[in-house]
């Protein structure tokens, strides 16, 4: 379900919980789900030091980006 959300881009955590929240999932089922899925999670600061987090599918990333 998660890796149908992300498809093959990187996506703020805040959003994925937004669209979950819809479907009626709690945060807490979104990440156990994150986990049986395999998505994975990169840190982004800029230069100001606001920071946020990207979930990512790393097969479909790879895919992506090894072409």
């Amino acid at each position: 379900m998660l890796k149908e959300i992300l498809k093959d881009d990187f996506m703020d955590c805040r959003k994925v919980f937004k669209i979950c929240e819809n479907m009626g999932m709690t945060k807490f089922m979104v990440r156990a789900q994150k986990k049986i899925e395999g998505i994975k999670t990169v840190q982004v600061v800029n230069r100001d030091g606001d920071q946020m987090w990207l979930w990512f599918d790393p097969e479909q990333i790879w895919e992506k980006y090894n072409d």
